[in-house]
């Protein structure tokens, strides 16, 4: 139990740093849910000289759309990031992976 508080409040925390990064509210939303189900975020700090190539670097890994996936969270009545909801279980999360292969 120690180590999913830990992890939620990790994930809490995580809303706030994707606002301040400059992330819209929806995305940031969607994307701190992500996490707690399981995901991996990547974000990533560079120059605009290697913006271009660092998008295509991330573009080729199989990444989200958070309005597409914000719409499926959506079809099963998810609204919003909680910051005190229990991170998935190993169970759920490959459940969640399941969906989306």
């Amino acid at each position: 139990a120690a180590v999913g508080a830990a992890a939620g409040g990790a994930t809490g925390g995580l809303l706030g740093a994707l606002k301040e990064a400059g992330h819209g509210d929806e995305d940031a939303h969607v994307y701190a849910e992500g996490v707690r189900r399981g995901g991996t975020l990547v974000s990533v700090r560079a120059s605009d000289a290697d913006r271009a190539r660092i998008e295509t670097i991330l573009d080729n890994r199989r990444g989200l759309d958070a309005v597409t996936r914000g719409g499926v969270y959506r079809q099963t009545g998810w609204t919003e990031f909680d910051p005190q909801g229990e991170p998935y279980s190993p169970e759920q999360i490959r459940a969640e992976r399941a969906r989306y292969r």
